[in-house]
């Protein structure tokens, strides 16, 4: 059984470089089946918490911009493409005015590995956020613990924005906690 996941997110965590992992109540290895009886939730958690959150909702909150970014890097691209075609039917056949041509229609298809590109960086980011939350979620059940993140996004100041992180905890012996985290 790996320890990392409770261990981690526990106030009563030590790490030695000669003992390794251990616990600060015992002085010992960590030793439990599923769940550890002497676990502490505090700062660490709450943080821990806060930043899965906050990131997944960040990135949900980048969706529209992004596929209209998309949307318009295709568009862009095909008629460049559809321009690049057009000057080689309109000219006359030589060998310059074709290779003005592929070198049109060659930025018209970066155009569209770009929007790819973007799309399939965002698909992953979002993927990759959605399965750390679900499984620090997972984690969460083992203790009972369910909770609710709400999000106050504050105007962006020269690339700087200020985001308040409130969570309403169902069955913790804290019932809410607030956070304002700088982000760029």
């Amino acid at each position: 059984m790996s320890f990392s996941n409770h261990c981690d997110l526990c106030e009563n965590e030590i790490t030695d470089l000669k003992k390794g992992l251990t616990c600060k109540l015992t002085d010992k290895y960590p030793d439990f089946k599923n769940i550890c009886s002497k676990i502490k939730f505090d700062e660490k958690f709450q943080s821990k918490i806060e930043i899965v959150n906050l990131e997944l909702e960040r990135i949900r909150r980048d969706k529209k911009s992004v596929y209209v970014s998309f949307y318009f890097l295709i568009i862009i691209g095909f008629i460049i493409i559809i321009g690049g075609n057009y000057f080689i039917k309109s000219t006359f056949k030589s060998v310059y005015t074709f290779k003005i041509s592929f070198g049109i229609i060659s930025v018209g298809i970066t155009f569209l590995g770009v929007a790819y590109t973007k799309l399939n960086a965002y698909k992953k980011k979002f993927r990759n956020a959605k399965f750390d939350k679900t499984s620090f979620d997972e984690f969460l059940e083992k203790y009972k613990i369910r909770y609710k993140a709400n999000f106050d996004f504050k105007e962006k100041i020269y690339g700087t924005q200020e985001v308040i992180v409130g969570l309403e905890f169902m069955n913790w012996d804290k019932k809410t906690t607030t956070k304002t985290y700088k982000i760029s």
